[in-house]
């Protein structure tokens, strides 16, 4: 029985603050190690170099084309997906060697999908949400390419489908994604310029009632409903975090329309 060779990608954009740690953590269970950069500047390309990482550049436009780009430069055709901010704890780790080691691709009820159990840390805090995430999440995040496919038509938040069976993983990927308030606002530009567009795209412009009210919805929904409450001060924080997001997302929208 041959073993399961694993492609993995990284998308990059001045991702030098952890990305050691993310590759270290894939040593022993990747085959194929693919950075897709947009044109850091801080030392991105030069520490996926040390790792042996093949760096192709990239000039992003959103989420999924850059996800769907990477993935069709893979060279196996089982494909593990991961953030620059992502580690895989130990125990990942060993769950992916063994998946490796047995993988009996010939079986009928063979998986052609993982997904993995994902933990959250904000500002230093493992968190009970993160907007627009519930904390755990388990995303797909290994999958045979020749069968699962990135959601067309989804510029942020995107989604794999097409996949027939799909198993979860419960042993833990890492996603420190933010350290700071200024990196966490740092973000907001982008994700809320390609929400608002999705959110054309699905319903159209937004009426003025809805701009107005739904920064409140979605804020104390996350905050009260979701959890963020349990996380203490940094859930406060994550709270008008959320607010902010919404609102500025259903402002572009509106301000698009208008133009």
């Amino acid at each position: 029985m041959l073993e399961m060779q694993i492609s993995c990608y990284i998308l990059t954009l001045n991702s030098a603050r952890l990305l050691r740690e993310v590759l270290s953590s894939l040593r022993g269970i990747v085959d194929d190690l693919l950075v897709v950069d947009s044109g850091s500047t801080d030392g991105t390309q030069d520490i996926a170099a040390e790792f042996g990482a093949r760096v192709i550049y990239r000039a992003f436009d959103d989420f999924t084309t850059q996800r769907t780009f990477a993935v069709s430069q893979c060279r196996h055709d089982w494909v593990l997906a991961i953030d620059s901010d992502e580690v895989v704890s130990s125990e990942l780790h060993a769950r992916l060697h063994q998946i490796k080691a047995s993988h009996e691709p010939a079986k009928k009820d063979a998986p052609d999908a993982y997904a993995v159990r994902r933990e959250w840390f904000v500002l230093g805090c493992k968190v009970h949400c993160f907007y627009p995430s519930h904390c755990p999440d388990f995303p797909v995040r290994l999958f045979r390419r020749d069968r699962a496919t990135y959601l067309a038509g989804r510029q942020v938040h995107e989604t794999i489908r097409g996949f027939t069976k799909a198993l979860r993983i419960d042993e833990p990927l890492l996603h420190y994604s933010c350290d700071s308030i200024e990196e966490m606002y740092g973000k907001m530009g982008l994700y809320t310029t390609l929400a608002a567009k999705d959110l054309l795209a699905k319903r159209g412009s937004p009426g003025p009632a809805e701009a107005v009210l739904m920064p409140w919805i979605v804020s104390l929904k996350w905050y009260v409903l979701h959890g963020g409450w349990r996380d203490g001060t940094v859930g406060m924080i994550l709270a008008r975090y959320v607010w902010d997001t919404v609102h500025q997302k259903y402002r572009k929208a509106r301000l698009t329309v208008s133009k």
